[in-house]
C-alpha cells in the first residue's frame, strides 16, 4: 500500500502530459528497401557491363593507331573519375550526420572536380570530333557549342544560388509518408 504521508499527484497531470516525442526518420530510414534501390543497383550494374564492354571493344579497334586508343583510355578514365565524382557528392548531400561546414567545404570540392572533369572529358571528346569534321565553319561552330556548354555547367555548378538544393532526379528518390498523404 502507498504510504498515506506522501502527496497524491492528481489524476488530471499525469493524463495531461506530452506523449515522448519520437525524431524524425534520417532520409535514409524513411527510404528503406524496396524495389527502386534493387533496380537503381541493377540498372548501375548494366550500365557499368555495357561501358565496360564497349571500353573492350573499342579498345580492341583502335589497337593500331596510338590516338585513338590514347584517346579510348582517357575518355574511360575520365568517365570513371566523374561518375565517382557525382557518388561521391550524391553521399555527401544526404549526409546530416557531421558537421554542417565540413560537409560544405567537401561539397564545394566535390563540385569543383566534377567541373574539372567534365570540361576536361567535353574538351577531349570535341578535339577528336574536331578532327574528323570538315570545314573551318563547322570547326567552331561545334567549338563554340562545347564553350556554351561548358559556360552553362559553370554557371549551374559555381554560381546558382539553389546549386545546394537542386536534386537532378527527384524522380528516383523514395516517398517520404509525409509526401504519400
Amino acid at each position: 500500500m502507498a504510504d498515506a504521508s506522501a502527496p497524491m499527484e492528481p489524476v488530471f497531470a499525469v493524463m495531461h502530459e506530452d506523449p515522448p516525442v519520437k525524431p524524425a526518420p534520417k532520409p535514409a530510414q524513411v527510404q528503406g528497401g524496396g524495389w527502386r534501390v534493387v533496380a537503381r543497383r541493377v540498372l548501375g550494374l548494366v550500365f557499368f557491363l555495357a561501358t565496360t564492354a564497349a571500353f573492350v571493344a573499342s579498345a580492341y579497334r583502335s589497337r593500331h593507331s596510338t590516338r585513338d586508343l590514347t584517346l579510348v583510355i582517357v575518355t574511360q578514365y575520365l568517365g570513371t573519375v566523374l561518375w565517382l565524382c557525382l557518388l561521391k557528392l550524391k553521399q555527401l548531400r544526404g549526409d546530416h550526420t557531421r558537421d554542417a561546414a565540413v560537409v560544405a567545404v567537401e561539397l564545394r570540392r566535390g563540385k569543383i572536380a566534377v567541373l574539372v572533369l567534365s570540361a576536361a572529358l567535353a574538351c577531349t571528346i570535341a578535339a577528336q570530333l574536331i578532327l574528323v569534321v570538315r570545314g573551318l565553319a563547322l570547326k567552331l561552330v561545334m567549338w563554340g557549342i562545347n564553350v556554351l556548354v561548358l559556360g552553362l555547367e559553370f554557371h549551374f555548378v559555381v554560381f546558382h544560388k539553389d546549386a545546394e538544393r537542386v536534386d537532378p532526379w527527384p524522380y528516383l528518390q523514395e516517398l517520404s509518408p509525409e509526401e504519400k498523404v
